[in-house]
Order: structure tokens, then C-alpha cells, then sequence
């Protein structure tokens, strides 16, 4: 085999490879933007398939039932805290799970809705959590865990792309 053969199929390879990658990402990938403060960064890379869900991923799910018709159209972005298997218990004012406690958010000196039930998450079911305790997520029962096929994509954070809010007022004050 010559160089120029060797090169040649590479470039092919290359090529197939790239076209393969890019017909994946056209189908299943999609760029979220964050609309709240419950997770810290301003986008996520998210893909609907493989749902390969680990803790720490971002997942996009349906909204739960106690909220669908406020929140229609939308997805709840949360980061997966808690895995099957994982024990859920409450401390000082906090839901735990495996370990890690997250605080409630207050209203009037008391939780704004009830707490997430203690007890070790069933298969096919992920506890999500905002990073801040007013996040409306799984530490309290009107979400709950999300069950794996309510959970549209998969992803990661990223800064790559600025805060919607800051696109916004580049948009505004170039017109369009």
C-alpha cells in the first residue's frame, strides 16, 4: 500500500466518520438554553439517544403532572443526584440522597411544598436537583422522581454559549 492509498482511505474513513457523527447529531442532539437560575451554567449539550443517565448528568424531562399545565411546552433541566438503588432520607430541614443533603426552600418559615418521601428510589427512576434551594425539582413530592421515559434527553453543561438573557439584550441592541 502506497501513501497515497493509505491517505485515501483515510480521508474516506474520515469523511464517513464525520457525515456518521454529524447524522446523530442532527437527529438526537440539541443546544437547551437556561431559562432560570436553578442550574449554574448558561447552556447544556443534550442528546435524546443513547439515554445513558449518570449522576451529575443534565437531563431534560417532561414536566410533572402537579405543574403540566403551567409549564406546557417546556422541559424541567435538572442535574441527576440520585441514581436507582439510592437511599432518600431527610435532615435538618433538608432532603438527602446518598448522602448529600440539599436544603428545602422556605415560605413563611416553612417548606413551600411538602418533601420528597424517604425511601431508596426504584428502578427507573432519577432523583434531579437545581442548585439552588428555591429549584423546583425532585426534593419535594409535586415533582418527585423522574421516571426514565418521561426524560427526553441527556447532556452536559456548558459555557460556550452566553446566558439567553444576554443574547436577548445583544438582539435588542442590534435591531433585531
Amino acid at each position: 500500500m502506497t501513501l497515497r492509498d493509505l491517505a485515501r482511505r483515510s480521508f474516506m474513513i474520515g469523511g464517513s466518520l464525520f457525515v456518521v457523527a454529524g447524522f446523530w447529531l442532527l437527529h438526537n442532539g440539541r443546544l437547551t438554553l437556561n431559562a432560570s437560575h436553578s442550574l449554574p451554567e448558561p447552556a447544556y449539550l443534550m442528546w435524546a439517544w443513547p439515554k445513558v443517565i449518570w449522576k451529575g448528568a443534565v437531563i431534560s424531562a417532561d414536566p410533572p403532572a402537579a405543574y403540566a399545565a403551567r409549564f406546557d411546552g417546556l422541559l424541567f433541566t435538572k442535574r441527576v443526584v440520585g441514581l436507582p438503588g439510592d437511599r432518600i432520607e431527610h435532615r435538618d430541614g433538608a432532603v438527602c440522597v446518598a448522602g448529600e443533603c440539599y436544603p428545602l426552600a422556605l415560605k413563611d418559615g416553612a417548606p413551600f411544598a411538602p418533601a420528597l418521601a424517604e425511601g431508596v428510589i426504584p428502578d427507573g427512576h432519577y432523583a434531579a436537583f437545581g442548585s439552588s434551594a428555591d429549584s423546583l425539582d425532585s426534593r419535594y413530592a409535586t415533582v418527585g422522581l423522574f421516571a426514565r421515559e418521561t426524560i427526553r434527553a441527556v447532556g452536559v453543561g456548558t459555557t460556550l454559549v452566553p446566558h439567553w438573557k444576554e443574547l436577548k439584550a445583544w438582539a435588542d441592541a442590534h435591531g433585531y
